[in-house]
């Protein structure tokens, strides 16, 4: 797949995420937001959690889950940890959920998909 095909694609499930979570209720705070760290692709607020979202467009769930390798999971606690100081919800909790879109007919949407010690509560 070309680049330019693979951003496309990842755009897309990006927005096809972000309409699910809106259905579900979440109030989106930004996507694509840049840190130091990385990229955090959607970032939304529900219930007093600070919900940090991974997109994956892959073909099957557990592509999608096994794409989050440990390493980006800390890259991307790191990030979520300084989207809450930018926002000055550091004494919200911060839970990191899995968007994968293109595994069935609706994006599948995985709650605590993981967990960092830093962003418990």
């Amino acid at each position: 797949m070309s680049r330019q095909k693979a951003e496309r694609r990842g755009r897309t499930a990006e927005w096809a995420a972000m309409a699910l979570l809106m259905c579900k209720g979440y109030r989106i705070l930004g996507h694509r937001l840049r840190t130091p760290y990385g990229e955090v692709d959607v970032a939304a607020w529900k219930d007093g959690v600070l919900v940090i979202v991974e997109v994956k467009a892959r073909s099957t769930y557990d592509a999608g889950a096994y794409a989050v390798t440990a390493t980006a999971q800390q890259r991307i606690a790191r990030a979520a940890q300084t989207l809450a100081g930018r926002w000055r919800l550091t004494s919200a909790p911060i839970r990191f959920d899995l968007v994968v879109v293109g595994s069935s007919l609706l994006p599948r949407h995985e709650r605590g998909a993981w967990f960092d010690e830093r962003s418990r509560s």
